[in-house]
């Protein structure tokens, strides 16, 4: 597997710890996290930063080898990222989803009804101190991580830091259904620096209209980096095999 690492977890449900009382000595279970569980945590937040190339093929053998554990919570773990829609099963193996560029106009569609407003409430809501921390914060992790291979992750954080204002909870549930696919189309596409400094100048925009409180700027700044988005991912698909589709007439 790329980015094999020697990560072991624990193999048991539990482990005996003992104590002296009174003379007596008392055993109790310590319990230790799901296995399954911590797989499909691991993996998963690893999908969504990027850390795997697209044409990576998901084996059972190799990541039970890698995570030295059987290849059972490996087998339950993967069935957990499909049914998230992170993979797709194939008859040997798993791999990430093949997505059409309707897929991703669809997708996108949805996001450019809804996240832009999401945006704009939050600019217009939130007080200017709150606008003024939210700024700061928001601008150090873009800067940070602008011009290494931790951006993609930095950009997640910034995200959450801003669906995390957002008062309407209907809404940023409604955003989540969607928000692992887009993250992956990031992952896809901002490593490339053309696309990553055009996304770094759009959040900066964002964050400018957001602290000077002014809703209808950072409602056209979220509009800008979601069609720049797409039209990364459209780019991305064109040279890869994932161009399943021919391209949609206006």
């Amino acid at each position: 597997m790329p980015n094999a690492r020697r990560q072991r977890f624990s193999l048991s449900a539990g482990r005996a710890r003992s104590a002296v009382i009174f003379g007596v000595t008392i055993m109790s279970i310590v319990r230790v996290s799901d296995l399954r569980q911590q797989v499909y945590d691991d993996l998963r937040q690893r999908i969504v930063n990027g850390a795997f190339p697209p044409d990576t093929k998901f084996q059972e053998v190799a990541l039970a080898e890698e995570l030295g554990v059987s290849r059972t919570p490996v087998r339950e773990a993967l069935a957990m990222l499909v049914r998230d829609g992170l993979l797709t099963q194939m008859k040997r193996g798993f791999r990430f989803p093949r997505r059409s560029p309707r897929d991703v106009l669809d997708i996108i569609e949805v996001g450019l009804r809804l996240e832009p407003y999401a945006i704009r409430s939050l600019t217009e809501q939130l007080a200017a101190d709150e606008r003024r921390d939210l700024a700061a914060e928001s601008r150090k992790e873009i800067d940070d991580h602008a011009n290494d291979g931790t951006f993609i992750e930095a950009h997640s954080r910034f995200r959450r830091a801003l669906m995390r204002r957002v008062r309407n909870r209907v809404l940023v549930e409604a955003l989540q259904q969607f928000e692992d696919f887009i993250h992956l189309m990031r992952a896809a596409t901002l490593s490339d620096p053309y696309w990553r400094q055009k996304s770094i100048d759009g959040n900066h925009r964002l964050i400018d209209a957001i602290e000077a409180g002014d809703g209808p700027a950072a409602e056209a700044a979220q509009i800008a980096l979601l069609e720049m988005a797409r039209d990364a991912f459209l780019s991305y698909l064109a040279k890869t095999e994932d161009w399943t589709e021919s391209q949609p007439s206006n």
